[in-house]
């Protein structure tokens, strides 16, 4: 039987966590000793060290059996938790016997996940036993993760700040991915269909701090102004949730367009924004890494199949 952590470096036998759990389902000792084939000594014995280690009593007994302690409700939920992690970990020791399974470790940035999605669809039958991970992140704070080994491929953006070019690091190409402009479907250029940004100078953005807003700024100063951003918001539903009620416009990727409400409107820009996207992956990590690979390859035939924008 495997050993759960608790804080501190300390052990909690989870022999006696299950104990206790069964002592609460059965609402008595000896009941749970019958269920789980011990002495009721036994059970006793394990429910004692179990307070001794936390120092609280964790049940109080009655006419008909024990019921939780205020310390003992506590503990039943972590104890649920502790033992649901053991029993997984029992599980995939025992399938790794017959079949090892092999981690891939994805991240990407939050525009990306619909791309990650169907390159695990492409990549599903590529390499068996494949069991994947995924972080949302920006592309600043996954590009050291995938030199620190934590992630195997991240999905990025040139935007912001760009990536610099680093000799253990492959970087694959994937899609140019068209930038539009969002708006209310009550706003005046609703239907407007095609408009210049310069000609949005006077707008408030609702947009990402402006430090991080690297489309947005580099698009508007190129249009010849420095856009006003009224409301700082990094979440995707929050910003929609923004616009539609007026409080402002956007810009957005292609990619997340089959994702806006149906009450916001695209107007496509005259002069047309775009940012680069990118697979990125350890060279020598990856070259050892048969799921990694192929995962790269199924990202590369998503990208190619996505639409290429407005």
């Amino acid at each position: 039987m495997l050993d759960a952590h608790i804080s501190e470096g300390r052990l909690v036998d989870t022999t006696a966590l299950r104990s206790f759990r069964e002592v609460y389902r059965q609402g008595s000792i000896s009941a749970a000793a019958q269920a789980l084939g011990y002495t009721q000594s036994a059970i006793s014995r394990q429910i004692a060290g179990l307070e001794t280690r936390f120092g609280a009593p964790l049940l109080e007994r009655h006419a008909r059996g024990v019921r939780l302690t205020a310390a003992g409700d506590a503990l039943l939920d972590h104890a649920a938790v502790i033992l649901r992690r053991i029993d997984w970990a029992e599980r995939d020791i025992t399938a790794s016997r017959n079949r090892p399974v092999i981690r891939l470790r994805v991240g990407a940035v939050p525009s990306a996940a619909g791309l990650v999605s169907d390159a695990l669809s492409r990549s599903a039958t590529g390499v068996p036993a494949v069991r994947t991970t995924f972080a949302e992140d920006f592309t600043p704070r996954l590009l050291p993760r995938i030199q620190a080994g934590e992630l195997d491929v991240a999905v990025v953006t040139d935007f912001p700040p760009g990536i610099p070019a680093q000799p253990d690091l492959v970087i694959t190409h994937l899609l140019d991915d068209a930038v539009v402009c969002v708006v209310a479907g009550t706003h005046p250029r609703a239907g407007q269909g095609v408009v210049d940004l310069a000609d949005l100078a006077e707008e408030a953005w609702v947009e990402d701090y402006v430090g991080a807003a690297g489309v947005l700024s580099r698009a508007c100063a190129r249009a010849g102004f420095t856009p006003r951003i009224d409301i700082e918001c990094g979440s995707w539903l929050g910003k929609q949730a923004f616009v539609a009620a007026g409080h402002g416009i956007m810009l957005a990727p292609w990619l997340l367009v089959p994702t806006l409400r149906p009450d916001l409107a695209i107007l496509t820009l005259a002069t047309p924004v775009h940012r680069q996207v990118y697979a990125v992956a350890h060279r020598r990590r990856t070259a050892s890494s048969p799921a990694a690979e192929a995962f790269v390859r199924a990202l590369v035939e998503a990208a190619g199949a996505a639409t290429d924008g407005p």
